[in-house]
């Protein structure tokens, strides 16, 4: 008759193999994913390109079409986010789903302390169970917002804020007389 020692050693080895199965197994899918959100993001720069390659030329040629083309336009869902530059309005430069989570993190991010990506999907979507899904999802968009300097992120990288305002340009300092050695 076996030991219940050597019952219990036999089921930890039955259990430290499967967690070792499914860890290499969750690598692989981590790689592709990752794979697969680098081919999502070239499908959709290659659409946006196209769309704006077909798209006609707009040349107002009345007061009244001058007027309509001072009118915004909202970049379509899935649309690539811009780099942020001064002056740049979010309404106009950014998908409905970017700006919300920009100005969700401006919001609630207001006290200093940044906002998780849960944290991110509850302000989005207040009253909805946030799942993985949702989380990895506007985790994704609100790094993608980092690289392009709509957001900040703190010094982990976990927690998302307010982009940071640029230092304000400061006199140039006098030098003293250059000699000509």
């Amino acid at each position: 008759m076996p030991s219940p020692l050597g019952l219990l050693e036999e089921r930890r080895e039955s259990a430290r193999a499967r967690v070792e199965g499914l860890e290499t197994r969750m690598a692989l899918l981590e790689k592709e994913l990752e794979e697969a959100r680098v081919v999502l993001e070239r499908r959709v720069v290659a659409v946006e390109e196209l769309t704006a390659a077909l798209a006609p030329a707009e040349e107002p040629a009345s007061a009244g079409a001058a007027a309509a083309a001072t009118v915004q336009r909202v970049p379509p869902k899935g649309a690539v986010v811009p780099r942020w530059c001064e002056g740049l309005d979010p309404a106009a430069a950014l998908a409905s789903d970017y700006r919300r989570l920009v100005e969700a993190v401006e919001t609630a991010a207001a006290g200093g302390g940044g906002l998780s990506a849960r944290e991110v999907a509850e302000a989005m979507e207040p009253g909805r169970k946030v799942d993985i899904l949702l989380q990895e999802n506007l985790r994704t968009k609100a790094k993608r917002l980092v690289e392009r300097g709509w957001l900040a992120v703190d010094g982990s990288g976990c927690r998302f804020m307010p982009r940071r305002p640029l230092p304000e340009p400061g006199p140039i300092p006098a030098s003293g007389s250059v000699s000509a050695g």
